[in-house]
């Protein structure tokens, strides 16, 4: 059975969203950490041949991810401004669509950093402030009421700004959807 949101989500997911994923999730490997997991939409496109663990979060978790079959997955509630993890644990950290409810962005990248191994991979697939025109001034105005009534969201981030302001270099990188959506793989910089 789908939830609401994955309902609201299919026109999304079949814009770009679901062709981003199968893209990057594959690209997982080693520890991962997946942050704001949720209804789980990102499992099916995880190989799980090259992951050792694989942890899956959010601040609550949804009843949907929690029916699944999830054998090889570890399911924990957290928020990522403060991740319960020793420090370089992960190979890989995943999130998809979370960074526009974080409240303090940059100290949930500081936390994803720390957890991070050297060399480590952040996989994302998030909603931005659109470069221009008409859908920028939309989601400036929006905005708002917008955060209110979707649970904290907002249009207006810059999360690729975001990134490289906490340490890191985007190596992949992809805009869809009227750049409404951006997706790719950041590395934490390497220290000269």
């Amino acid at each position: 059975m789908r939830s609401f949101y994955d309902f609201f989500m299919i026109p999304l997911e079949k814009r770009g969203i679901r062709k981003n994923r199968q893209k990057l999730i594959p690209k997982a490997y080693g520890n991962v950490l997946e942050i704001g997991s949720g209804t789980g939409a990102n499992l099916t496109y995880y190989h799980f041949d090259q992951i050792d663990e694989l942890i899956v979060t959010d601040q609550k978790l949804s009843k949907t991810i929690k029916k699944k079959q999830l054998e090889q997955i570890h399911l924990m509630e957290m928020d990522v401004a403060n991740l319960p993890f020793e420090d370089h644990r992960f190979d890989t950290i995943v999130h998809t669509l979370v960074f526009c409810s974080v409240h303090d962005v940059q100290q949930g990248l500081n936390e994803i950093r720390r957890v991070l191994k050297p060399g480590g991979q952040i996989i994302f697939i998030e909603h931005v402030l659109p470069e221009h025109g008409f859908l920028r001034n939309l989601f400036q105005f929006i905005n708002p009421v917008w955060k209110r009534v979707a649970s904290g969201c907002n249009l207006t981030r810059s999360y690729q700004d975001s990134l490289i302001e906490a340490g890191f270099e985007i190596h992949e990188f992809n805009q869809f959807m009227k750049t409404v959506f951006i997706s790719g793989i950041a590395l934490q910089k390497q220290k000269a």
